[in-house]
């Protein structure tokens, strides 16, 4: 399942709110906490070396609470990790992934889940 799939499941949106969010969520119907709260995963992913005090100031004032935060930043952090990970070992490419060791296949499989 994708990640427009998976979203639509779990939040119950339309196809095309889920397109918009994807295309721009700033222009999205989304609440204004979701709008902070991805205008500082951005902000994590794309220029990590400017946040401040003031980006978490903005997720509290929001509604977050500091496990929130955390969260947050955990998810941001694995999801660099592991797409970093992915690229690293061609996991990227579908036909890379076909080609794989099995064994070397099996041993990132249970990685993952574990």
């Amino acid at each position: 399942m994708n990640h427009g799939a998976l979203l639509r499941q779990v939040s119950g949106l339309e196809k095309q709110d889920v397109v918009q969010i994807g295309k721009d969520y700033t222009a999205s119907n989304l609440s204004e906490q979701d709008k902070v709260m991805l205008a500082f995963a951005t902000k994590i992913n794309d220029a990590p070396h400017l946040l401040c005090r003031t980006d978490i100031e903005q997720l509290r004032q929001v509604g977050f609470t500091d496990e929130n935060i955390l969260d947050i930043i955990a998810s941001v952090a694995y999801r660099n990790f592991s797409n970093r990970l992915n690229i690293a070992v061609g996991l990227d490419d579908p036909e890379n992934l076909s080609k794989l060791d099995p064994d070397f296949k099996a041993m990132l499989d249970a990685k993952a889940l574990g």
